[in-house]
């Protein structure tokens, strides 16, 4: 049949006109919108005013889209068409600020009217999404982006769009095996004939097969985001990628006298690395490094659905909000100590001495006078009797810091939230500004901390979480370390060396989408073959099976329809193996 395009308003047909000016190249990929560009006559700009929705109709599929932009030809008369797939309208559309989920399964996800595009959509999910769980904050991308990067933070699962008349979004794994045959055999019901010469891509340029991960918010980055929590649980790890020790000592930029908190960040001095073994084989057991940053895959907590349970009352002024509200922005001076420069971090620290009713608050606090001497006279300064010291922190408790790193000269300021990347939000004085500001400040190098004891709060007084938010526990941790190590398996199997062959074909059947797998025939021999790895001539050989990792369908003036397709070993996509530079 000759092919027709109907233009649609509020998904209702408005006017169906035949295509006759033009050929239709529909290319589709994994987690990518399908485009394509038509002709038409000049009789059609009264009904493309603006943005529509177009679908075109093939006796064999419909590529149902959008309109992006539209060229007059004056001079013939004729129209160019940019269209992109109806997908694309997802791209429309943002995801709040901050929006985060917890342990939420992918179906349920997409329930939330904040993340999918409207209920016009039909989402379809194979059964292996039912296992995955997201743990993952996002915040302002739009409603395409947060879709893949939900993929993303997945070991095997991708996107992709029927061609149907309906609005359909597909979520799997994907590699279903059809009943169909390549080869040049005749046309059959199960064999679809190459029409031409395979073509072949050999790209070895990106590859990597061992990786580090790392977070670049802090000088805590190499280790903030370990993945030690999977190098230690063998249960959570994939035999096919395993997570080694690759080097000890790291970050010796440090000082070395500071305190380990594994609880805020993993400071052990190792760098863990994940192994691609099938990689390591396809280069002849040839290793070579990147790495991958993931600055928002970090352990996070919820607002606390307890905060109307019954807790302890205090009859003191603490209240740890209040005090910020009170001095943001604002110059504090205790003790006029140094008279060159009155507004120390110190000052703000006296200052909460002041508000719980400490005696003498300005008074000095030994030794060097710098701020590290809070921690080491805490007993002689009879800090005891106001303060607890907990080794985990809480919104309004007090960090000591050491000379070291980002405080050479020692710090003191109150913990605000942890940032869950080795660093976390502090409200201080002198940091750098010589006003009261919350700055984000590596937790590294912190002596101890200091909680204001429970009488001294100002009404309700909740221990565990005084600011509303749950503390992180080793659960999420664990559970981001996990999340970790799935997206690294995903990008070194996307950096895998590449051996796409692309075959010229006959029609394709109506359902066939990328992502399937089908048989693959022909005389390989002839492919120099030997040139490859010995690993990689038996992957090709090993069976006949291979996935679509990229298709076109093509339709000429008078109907008739060829295809082409992208076969590879691997269910991948390339631009997902690149390293960070």
């Amino acid at each position: 049949m000759i092919p027709y395009f109907e233009i649609l308003e509020f998904g209702k047909v408005k006017k169906r006109f035949r295509l006759a000016l033009s050929d239709i190249d529909i290319s589709t990929e994994l987690m990518e919108i399908p485009t394509c560009s038509i002709d038409g006559c000049s009789e059609l700009i009264p009904y493309l005013r603006g943005r529509k929705e177009i679908r075109i109709v093939t006796d064999n599929f419909i590529f149902y889209s959008n309109t992006q932009s539209i060229k007059y030809n004056t001079e013939s008369g004729t129209l160019n068409i940019d269209l992109s797939h109806v997908v694309s309208e997802w791209k429309n559309r943002q995801v709040p600020t901050n929006y985060a989920f917890k342990g939420t399964t992918i179906q349920e996800i997409y329930k939330d009217e904040n993340m999918i595009y409207s209920t016009d959509w039909e989402m379809q999910y194979g059964e292996e999404v039912e296992e995955e769980t997201i743990d993952y904050v996002y915040s302002r991308q739009d409603k395409l982006s947060a879709l893949t990067r939900t993929c993303e933070l997945t070991k095997d699962l991708f996107w992709r769009v029927p061609f149907t008349k309906n609005k359909i979004l597909q979520i799997g794994s994907f590699g279903e095996k059809k009943n169909y045959t390549v080869s040049t055999k005749q046309s059959g019901s199960n064999n679809i004939r190459i029409l031409g010469e395979p073509t072949i891509d050999e790209d070895f340029s990106n590859v990597i097969n061992l990786a580090t991960v790392y977070a670049n918010k802090s000088d805590s980055g190499m280790t903030s985001l370990s993945l030690r929590e999977v190098y230690n649980d063998t249960s959570l790890q994939d035999s096919n990628f395993p997570v080694v020790i690759l080097r000890n000592n790291i970050n010796n930029e440090r000082d070395y006298n500071y305190i380990d908190y594994p609880k805020l960040a993993p400071n052990n001095q190792l760098e863990y690395a994940v192994i691609d073994t099938e990689s390591v084989a396809m280069e002849s057991g040839l290793f070579i490094e990147g790495t991958y940053a993931f600055d928002d895959l970090n352990p996070f907590s919820l607002e606390s659905e307890n905060e109307s349970e019954e807790q302890p009352t205090g009859s003191g002024n603490w209240s740890p909000q209040a005090f910020m509200d009170e001095y943001t922005g604002k110059q504090v001076d205790m003790d006029g100590v140094p008279p060159e420069q009155p507004y120390q971090c110190v000052d703000l620290w006296k200052k909460c001495l002041e508000v719980i009713g400490y005696p003498n608050p300005s008074r000095a606090i030994g030794g060097d006078g710098y701020a590290w001497n809070i921690w080491f006279n805490r007993e002689y300064l009879g800090y005891g009797e106001y303060f607890d010291y907990p080794s985990t922190p809480q919104f309004g408790d007090w960090a000591v810091f050491n000379k070291a790193g980002e405080t050479p000269d020692s710090h003191v300021a109150m913990f605000v939230s942890d940032n869950g990347n080795g660093t976390a939000q502090f409200f201080g004085q002198n940091q750098p500004n010589q006003y009261c500001t919350v700055t984000s400040i590596s937790t590294a190098n912190i002596l101890g901390w200091l909680r204001v004891k429970s009488e001294f709060w100002q009404g309700t007084y909740n221990p565990e979480s005084s600011n509303g938010v749950q503390n992180i526990t080793d659960e999420d941790r664990i559970k981001c370390a996990k999340a970790v190590y799935e997206a690294t398996i995903k990008k070194l199997i996307n950096a895998r060396r590449k051996f796409q062959i692309t075959v010229p074909t006959e029609k394709l059947p109506s359902d066939l989408n990328v992502g399937d797998k089908i048989r693959f025939i022909f005389d390989m021999k002839s492919w120099h073959l030997e040139e490859c790895s010995n690993y990689m001539r038996k992957l090709l050989t090993n069976d006949d099976w291979f996935y679509i990792v990229k298709m076109s369908r093509k339709v000429n003036k008078n109907g008739m329809e060829t295809g082409e397709l992208t076969l590879e070993k691997f269910l991948r996509i390339d631009r997902e193996g690149k390293q960070d530079s």
